[in-house]
């Protein structure tokens, strides 16, 4: 699944562009005060900007308060003027005091307030990972096989009346749900006993997920008609790209993410497709898509750009300014080219959207992206690890992507209605582009994707954005 913020909720890395992996501390069995003052050290050696010590440890307590349920008589700020020992010495006084207090066990009490603290500087790539998290985002970014379960990207959309309900987004290729006859759109009523009605994504994915070889059972709602599916778990590697077309001449290149290998598999399937017929036109999703490698997403921009175009700009604290450039040689230069975007791409696949529309080279359709592009790192702590912000980074023209992300060319909606009738507008607008139709003339190619499962061309780790609605189990 993926989580936003900390614990409660918690950032997937996917969204993070993971730019190096840091092993600081040891392990222990257990996690107390030294795991909040472990992750300020990380800010203070790592972060894109200097912080304030005594700053960050008094958003802690204020954490803390709300946990225990004490007031700022009892567990009071540290004073502005300590000394940066001082202050330590005084959080540590403060964590007893709460953790005295019973209302959470220590090590969950170390957890919420080490991801209150990171959750205070307002930063989408700075987040605490509890150990499972943590884990998770290392298998992703190695290529491995994240989690165990069905295999889906969901989210939720409320119908007319009000009421929420998840939908199947993707299904990824070789899954346990692509084996069991899952499709794109479908609507999941029901988890073994469980109703999904007005759940949310989070909720949804914990229920779907599970140990390797157990079964759940659910129930679809497809169109006008209940489908009842026994789909058994195993672990899920999510593909980062998948090729295949939606007609002759024209290609739907899907981008799950910019793993590790990203745009090597992209280039790779597209010259095999390119080898079968012409390739006039070309659809890039990166609907959905938490982000992933820079590296891997200047490869990817390559294919579309000439050699050494700019990418983006990117800054680390006490050096200069960094350029971003495409690498690779372009194999669609000059076709027609819309890119499909919403509220769950972020990151990476910002990036790569914001510098195609720069030089106009595609038309973006769809939905406003996350706002949430920064070069981060993994760094393990005493207990679980964190992602930390160590670049900013700004579209070529240097436009600002964090808390404001990049807006399509063509707005376009995707609503509850549409996907119960298995109609993708976003994909019928974005061949009319393409293509110069008429969308309404088009027909539902949605189909097409929902009955063709993409060839496995080859990741977010299944950790977050649910702030935007989506999770992968």
């Amino acid at each position: 699944m993926r989580i936003r913020r900390g614990i409660l909720t918690a950032v997937g890395l996917v969204v993070a562009i993971v730019l190096a992996l840091v092993i600081i501390g040891a392990r222990t069995n257990s996690a107390g005060a030294a795991l909040v003052i472990a992750a300020l050290r990380v800010l203070e050696q790592a972060y894109v900007d200097p912080v304030r010590p005594v700053q960050l440890l008094n958003a802690a307590v204020d954490v803390m308060r709300k946990a225990a349920h004490l007031d700022a008589g009892r567990l009071p700020p540290i004073p502005a003027g300590v000394t940066e020992s001082q202050a330590i010495a005084a959080f540590r006084r403060e964590f007893a005091r709460a953790a005295g207090t019973h209302a959470l066990p220590p090590t969950q009490l170390a957890y919420v307030t080490t991801a209150g603290m990171l959750a205070s500087l307002r930063d989408s790539h700075t987040f605490f990972l509890p150990p499972a998290a943590f884990q998770e985002a290392q298998r992703v970014t190695q290529g491995r096989a994240a989690f165990t379960g069905i295999g889906v990207i969901i989210t939720s959309r409320r119908d007319p009346s009000g009421a929420a309900w998840i939908f199947v987004l993707d299904v990824l290729p070789g899954s346990p749900a692509h084996a069991a006859g899952m499709k794109r759109f479908d609507r999941i009523a029901q988890v073994d006993n469980t109703s999904l009605r007005n759940a949310n994504p989070v909720d949804a994915s914990r229920l779907l997920r599970g140990p390797a070889g157990t079964k759940v059972a659910l129930v679809l709602l497809r169109g006008t008609g209940t489908i009842r599916v026994a789909v058994t778990r195993a672990p899920v590697r999510v593909p980062p790209v998948a090729v295949h077309s939606l007609r002759p001449g024209l290609a739907y290149l899907r981008v799950y993410e910019f793993g590790r290998g990203a745009g090597a598999e992209l280039r790779k399937q597209l010259r095999e497709l390119s080898a079968q017929h012409r390739v006039d036109a070309a659809i890039l999703d990166l609907r959905g898509n938490p982000g992933g490698l820079l590296l891997e997403a200047t490869d990817v921009l390559g294919i579309f750009l000439p050699p050494g175009t700019l990418a983006g700009r990117h800054v680390r604290r006490g050096q200069p300014e960094s350029l971003l450039k495409t690498a690779g040689t372009p194999v669609l230069l000059h076709a027609p080219l819309a890119v499909l975007i919403d509220g769950t791409s972020a990151s990476s696949s910002e990036l790569v959207a914001a510098a195609l529309k720069n030089y106009g080279r595609a038309t973006l359709v769809g939905e406003k992206t996350a706002g949430a592009l920064g070069g981060a790192v993994l760094v393990a702590l005493p207990q679980g690890g964190m992602s930390v912000t160590v670049e900013r980074i700004v579209s070529p023209h240097g436009e600002r992507i964090e808390d404001v992300g990049v807006a399509p060319t063509l707005p376009v909606a995707l609503t509850a209605q549409e996907m119960e009738h298995g109609d993708d507008a976003q994909l019928r607008a974005a061949v009319s582009v393409v293509t110069g139709r008429r969308a309404d003339a088009i027909g539902k190619l949605s189909d097409s994707l929902k009955a063709r499962q993409p060839t496995i061309v080859a990741s977010r780790q299944n950790t977050e954005l649910e702030k935007a609605g989506l999770t992968r189990p």
